[in-house]
C-alpha cells in the first residue's frame, strides 16, 4: 500500500497558500482543516502531502512521556484526507499507512468523504447532523418535529430574545462556566485555543456569535457559528440552567436558520453520538451523516497495558 508520492512535510515547510487552496476546492473541505484554524487550535501539526498538494492530510501531533502521537484536537470534529478529486478508500488507506512510524499512537477523525479498508487501523462510526438551508424558511420549519416546534414557542412565550454577542471575553467565560461540569476533559488551554479561533473568525467575517437573553436581559444560551465551504458549523454552544428551563437554544437555532434560509449552505450541527443531543439536532429536520474515527497503537505490549 506504500505510495512514494505521499511525503511527510513538517509544519514549517507547508505551503499554506497551496494547502488552503486544496481545502477550499475539496467537495468535503471543512473549516477545521484550514491552516489558520489548525495553527490556532493545536500546538503542532504536520502533514502528509501527495504531489503538488493534490491530496493532503493534516497530522495533529504531540509528545508525552517521550512518545509521539497523533490526536484529534477539541473543537475539531473532522480532518482526514482532502482533495479536489475523489478520495477513494484505497487513497485513504495509503495515507493512513504512510503515517510515519515515529508516531506510536494514532487517534484521528476522518471527514465524511473518507472511507477506509486497511486492516492496519481500527475504526468506529460517528454521526453528525446536516440541515440543508437552501429551501425557504417555511419549508425548513415544516420539517421540525412537534417537540421542536413546541420548544420554540415556549422560548417565545418566555420572552427570550436573540441578538449577536460582540464581547468575546464575555462569550468565552459563559461557555467555559457552563461546559466545565459537562465536559471536564476540556481544560483552560483548550478554551484559550478556541478563543484564538473565535477571534480570527470574527475578524475575517468567517463566524458569528448568537446570544439568547431572558426577559431581564441576562445571557442564558450562546453559540459560536463558524463558516467555510458553504457550510455553517454549530461549533461551541452552551446554556445555563435558566436557558435550559426556558428552551432558549431552540429559539436561538431557529433564528439562525431563519436568517440563513434560502442560501446555498449546509448547517452542520457537529454531532452527536449522544442520543439526547442527536434528538435535539434531528428535531430541526437535520439528517445524519457518518464519519469515521481511526485508531492505531504501535506501543510495545507492556506500554499498551499501561495505557489502558
Amino acid at each position: 500500500m506504500n505510495n512514494p508520492e505521499i511525503k511527510f512535510v513538517a509544519n514549517k515547510d507547508i505551503d499554506r497558500t497551496k494547502w488552503d487552496r486544496c481545502i477550499a476546492n475539496s467537495p468535503f473541505g471543512i473549516v477545521y482543516a484550514y491552516s489558520w484554524y489548525l495553527d490556532r487550535i493545536c500546538q503542532n501539526w504536520d502533514a502528509l502531502i501527495w504531489g503538488d498538494y493534490l491530496y493532503i492530510m493534516p497530522l495533529v501531533n504531540n509528545i508525552k512521556y517521550g512518545i509521539s502521537y497523533i490526536y484529534q484536537p477539541f473543537f475539531t470534529q473532522q480532518l482526514g484526507v482532502f482533495s479536489c478529486l475523489p478520495t477513494e478508500p484505497v487513497i485513504v488507506d495509503q495515507f493512513l499507512d504512510a503515517i510515519p512510524k515515529q508516531f506510536r499512537l494514532t487517534d484521528m477523525n476522518l471527514n465524511i468523504g473518507n472511507t477506509l479498508k486497511t486492516p492496519n487501523f481500527g475504526f468506529r462510526n460517528n454521526t453528525t447532523y446536516h440541515l440543508n438551508l437552501q429551501p425557504e424558511i417555511s419549508t425548513i420549519r415544516a420539517g421540525y418535529n412537534s417537540n421542536t416546534r413546541r420548544n420554540v414557542q415556549k422560548a417565545i412565550q418566555n420572552k427570550i430574545s436573540i441578538s449577536p454577542v460582540s464581547d468575546i471575553d464575555f462569550f468565552m467565560k459563559f461557555i467555559q462556566d457552563n461546559l466545565q461540569e459537562k465536559s471536564p476533559e476540556i481544560k483552560s488551554k483548550h478554551y484559550l485555543a478556541l478563543r484564538k479561533v473565535v477571534n480570527y473568525a470574527l475578524e475575517h467575517q468567517l463566524g458569528e456569535i448568537y446570544g439568547a437573553w431572558d426577559s431581564d436581559n441576562n445571557l442564558v444560551a450562546s453559540v459560536f457559528f463558524v463558516s467555510s465551504n458553504q457550510k455553517s458549523i454549530y461549533l461551541a454552544a452552551s446554556s445555563n440552567q435558566a436557558g435550559i428551563e426556558q428552551s432558549a437554544m431552540f429559539l436561538l437555532v431557529d433564528t439562525f436558520i431563519e436568517k440563513n434560509a434560502g442560501k446555498k449552505q449546509i448547517f452542520d450541527f457537529e454531532g452527536s453520538n449522544i442520543p439526547g443531543v442527536a434528538r435535539f439536532y434531528a428535531g430541526f429536520g437535520a439528517t445524519p451523516e457518518t464519519y469515521y474515527s481511526v485508531h492505531q497503537n504501535r506501543l510495545p505490549k507492556l506500554l499498551r497495558i499501561f495505557k489502558k
